[in-house]
């Protein structure tokens, strides 16, 4: 993955996560349990990348 490709990445998650807290439901969690959930997710995004990245699969246009 290129750095644009990565930078582009990064701030629509961003964007994802902010549209995200400002559901009502989501601020009714606490703050801890918003945490836990978002860190879950993380988790998940950043173990997905680093295995497509360690596998070397590339999509040739």
């Amino acid at each position: 993955m290129n750095s644009t490709a990565m930078i582009v990445s990064m701030i629509s998650i961003i964007g994802c996560l902010i549209l995200a807290v400002r559901n009502p439901e989501i601020r009714g969690l606490g703050g801890s349990k918003a945490l836990r959930l978002a860190s879950i997710w993380a988790a998940i995004i950043i173990g997905l990348v680093l295995v497509i990245q360690w596998s070397g699969f590339r999509i040739q246009p």
